[in-house]
């Protein structure tokens, strides 16, 4: 019960207190928050645009035996990829100096995020670019999609060519068996096997010439209005608040150092 009321007692000093420095403590808040927000507004604007891309199940290529079956690549592939170097080469080449070249920075400027979709294996991409001019922002976001889908065409496509090297490997191996053959029908079993051989070629190099990937344009990245970065208001009431909480933690130190005053 002496507890409870020795408490209270606490706890109306501590009230008397604030309310003693309560204008003190509203001028400094008023004032450190008129300094935050100046301080803010002279920052350098950071605006963010973003471009999105889908990653979708493959369409079945065809029913050759020889025709390369791509499955879709993990979400954490693309994310990684989006930081290699043929990517980043591509971005380099259209925007020369814009990019830093520590890897930390460029995935500060530029950033990629995944979004499972539910109840299916698509996949869409976010990626966002951030800098001081917003139609800067929007080319680096759609140049960074078209470098990311121009590398997974390009993988696509190596796929492809490697496909076709080993069948004409196979074309040349049958080519040697037809001379070697000892009678007729071994002969036009061979010549019957080139021709399929060929066919399957022809379709890999139709296929290779006309290779799209999985990732699919949803949206081109617009340049923003307003930017991310800096925000003064928001600055300037954070800086009000903590002004306020701090004040009065100080003034509970306060008097819980001098103690009762009688």
């Amino acid at each position: 019960m002496m507890r409870s009321t020795s408490s209270m007692t606490d706890f109306d000093r501590l009230l008397l207190s604030f309310s003693r420095y309560m204008w003190a403590l509203l001028g400094a808040s008023v004032v450190i928050a008129v300094v935050a927000y100046l301080l803010s507004a002279i920052q350098p604007r950071v605006y963010e645009a973003s471009a999105r891309l889908l990653s979708a199940q493959p369409v079945e290529l065809g029913s050759t035996t020889s025709s390369p079956q791509f499955r879709p690549l993990a979400a954490a592939a693309y994310r990684e990829a989006a930081y290699g170097t043929l990517v980043l080469e591509q971005m380099n080449r259209r925007f020369p100096g814009v990019l830093p070249k520590e890897v930390s920075k460029v995935r500060e400027k530029l950033r990629i995020r995944s979004i499972e979709t539910v109840g299916s294996s698509s996949t869409v991409f976010v990626l966002s670019a951030r800098d001081s001019d917003p139609r800067r922002s929007a080319a680096l976001a759609n140049a960074w999609a078209e470098a990311l889908r121009n590398w997974e065409e390009a993988l696509i496509r190596d796929n492809f060519k490697r496909t076709s090297i080993s069948l004409e490997n196979r074309i040349r191996w049958v080519d040697i068996q037809i001379t070697q053959a000892a009678s007729r029908t071994d002969q036009n079993v061979l010549r019957e096997l080139r021709v399929n051989l060929e066919r399957e070629l022809g379709i890999i190099r139709s296929l290779e010439n006309s290779a799209t990937g999985q990732l699919s344009l949803l949206a081109q990245a617009e340049a923003p209005t307003e930017a991310i970065w800096p925000r003064p208001l928001l600055t300037a009431g954070i800086a009000a608040i903590s002004t306020l909480l701090l004040g009065f933690i100080l003034l509970a130190v306060r008097d819980r150092l001098s103690g009762p005053t009688g």
